[in-house]
């Protein structure tokens, strides 16, 4: 069985539900994110639904696609509401094909979620006083009310954020890990940390594919040298797929026109996979 048949066949009773959010009016680069929830269903084709590494067959988890939610095209504000009502319909643990990283705070908001866990090269704090942006999400989520301290970043890049937004990020109170440190300490006491941090709590997960090693992520815009690798972003979405205090995850920020051999769709492909192997051994 190839995964994308897996996905397909759908269920009444599922056990993760696998939704698109294709919208691309948050990216400050003007990346075209809404085609990735297509690419992403597509390129599964390539892949199968065994994990060797864990030794579990997606065939034992009941899965529905749920489809892209419709979404206005160009208002951040607007389609983050539409996306968070539209959720709330759907069961958790919930996979999200994003899209721009502006729809991870339609994520946190309709599943109720009170914790963060992001994957991300970015601190995401930028002011929104001239419009909401795929740059602003924490910020806003924060001033919406999600307490600081629930919020982890892992992969934060040295380069890639202005210094007045890593202090606001440490002065609020998040958590945040450098590539460097992830590799010095490994991923599984990383993530670990982060679960403990908030393990009483409802936890979404985001993962920004620009995180990852520029190499591996040709087709995330903002996507840095000396970032993550995928076999990091792998063990962790199944670690976190495996904890039932996860409600459920996005994938954000691929834009396939600017992928190279589809390597960032695949790379997004093994991260929804492994989510979902770990939900399968809960």
């Amino acid at each position: 069985m190839r995964a994308s048949e897996w996905l397909a066949r759908g269920s009444s009773s599922p056990g993760v539900v696998v939704a698109g959010a294709p919208f691309a009016g948050g990216s400050i680069s003007r990346a075209r994110c809404d085609l990735a929830p297509a690419a992403i269903r597509a390129e599964l084709a390539r892949f199968s639904v065994y994990s060797s590494d864990e030794q579990i067959s997606l065939e034992q988890l009941a899965v529905s696609d749920a489809g892209d939610v419709a979404l206005p095209s160009g208002d951040v504000a607007a389609a983050v509401e539409a996306l968070a009502v539209a959720l709330k319909a759907f069961g958790a643990p919930l996979a999200l094909l994003g899209g721009d990283n502006s729809v991870t705070a339609g994520g946190v908001r309709g599943t109720g979620a009170d914790a963060l866990i992001t994957f991300d090269a970015h601190h995401d704090c930028r002011s929104y006083d001239g419009g909401r942006t795929n740059g602003s999400v924490v910020r806003e989520l924060v001033d919406g009310g999600l307490r600081a301290s629930n919020i982890t970043q892992i992969g934060i890049h040295g380069f890639a954020n202005a210094e007045p937004h890593a202090h606001w990020a440490r002065d609020a109170g998040i958590s945040f890990l450098s590539p460097r440190v992830v590799r010095t300490r490994g991923i599984d006491v990383v993530v670990g940390e982060a679960i403990s941090r908030v393990e009483q709590s409802r936890i979404w997960v985001d993962f920004d594919m620009d995180c990852l090693d520029r190499a591996f992520a040709p087709g995330a815009p903002a996507a840095m040298p000396g970032g993550l690798w995928p076999a990091d972003l792998e063990r962790a979405a199944f670690l976190l797929g495996r904890n039932p205090s996860v409600i459920g995850m996005d994938i954000t920020e691929v834009d396939p026109t600017m992928d190279v051999g589809s390597i960032t769709v695949r790379a997004a492909c093994s991260v929804l996979l492994s989510f979902c192997a770990g939900v399968t051994a809960r």
